[in-house]
């Protein structure tokens, strides 16, 4: 990839291509206002991005999947367009408040609804399985992608190069495709100019720091609450897990009736953008 063809203005209009689809609307809620993106007609399909993200962690998706489903991705409240809480941002609030407003948007198939999540996504995914119990729905399925909260060791990488104000942009985007290439991306040639806008976007608008809560097994325990049996999805080359997938596998099988598992090999964390035809033709089988 040659950083000096980055074109911010091409990339941008790439970006609106993908969204110029969608329904895009603004739900409100007394802690928050969420903004929630729509394609398609179908079964829903919750998508949530990891931290540090938005919607665009499924650019690879919304496109090829609407053709099928109705695709609906929020950016979680802290992230992209949507607002911060009011309250704490706990994996409890945020999920209370996507469900209260993914209720709003008044979705009628609610005996087909399949929830994805990715990261930090996942363990919210667990969160928001457990918000859809407590009214009586229970999710088609769950489908978690590298998702964090297990309480796992993480996997050893490392240290990721941080951006200080007096960088040039070029110094900017560098630092963003050596990150790309130690947290997200497992093969180098499959970072490309819209990897790097997107990895660019999503981390000038984050606020909420989910590295913490990462870092707890909270995915784990509200697992523990529900008779759900979860689909795992990791890729070989995960940084985050590194050689500690046997760990996480046990923790899940611990906390739940069952569990299925997919490893994607040669994929990293953001298995969907690495390797997005595996992953989107995985997803219709699990569903269908």
């Amino acid at each position: 990839m040659q950083i000096e063809k980055f074109n911010e203005k091409k990339l941008q209009k790439e970006i609106e291509e993908f969204e110029k689809g969608s329904k895009k609307l603004f739900i409100s809620t007394d802690d928050t206002t969420v903004c929630w993106r729509i394609w398609g007609k179908g079964q829903p399909i919750i998508f949530l991005h990891g931290g540090y993200g938005s919607w665009r962690h499924w650019i690879k998706q919304v496109t090829y999947l609407s053709k099928d489903y109705q695709i609906l991705v929020p950016d979680m409240p802290g992230f992209g367009d949507s607002s911060d809480l009011k309250s704490d941002h706990t994996p409890e609030n945020i999920s209370l408040n996507l469900y209260q407003t993914f209720r709003k948007l008044n979705i009628t198939d609610l005996d087909n609804i399949n929830l994805v999540g990715f990261s930090f996504g996942g363990l919210i995914s667990g969160h928001l399985s457990y918000q859809f119990l407590k009214k009586g729905i229970e999710l088609k399925n769950l489908i978690l992608v590298g998702p964090g909260g297990t309480g796992a060791r993480r996997g050893p990488m490392r240290e990721m190069v941080r951006r200080t104000p007096n960088m040039s942009f070029e110094k900017i985007l560098k630092a963003h495709f050596e990150n790309l290439k130690i947290l997200m991306i497992n093969n180098p040639k499959n970072i490309d100019l819209l990897s790097l806008y997107i990895q660019l976007e999503n981390t000038n608008n984050h606020r909420l720091k989910s590295r913490p809560i990462s870092a707890t097994n909270t995915l784990i325990k509200i697992l523990e609450k529900q008779n759900i049996i979860p689909y795992l999805i990791f890729g070989e080359k995960d940084a985050t897990v590194g050689p500690y997938l046997e760990e996480r596998i046990s923790l899940f099988r611990e906390a739940c009736k069952d569990v299925r598992i997919h490893v994607e090999i040669d994929a990293g964390h953001w298995i969907m953008y690495e390797k997005p035809d595996r992953f989107n033709n995985l997803v219709k089988e699990i569903i269908n």
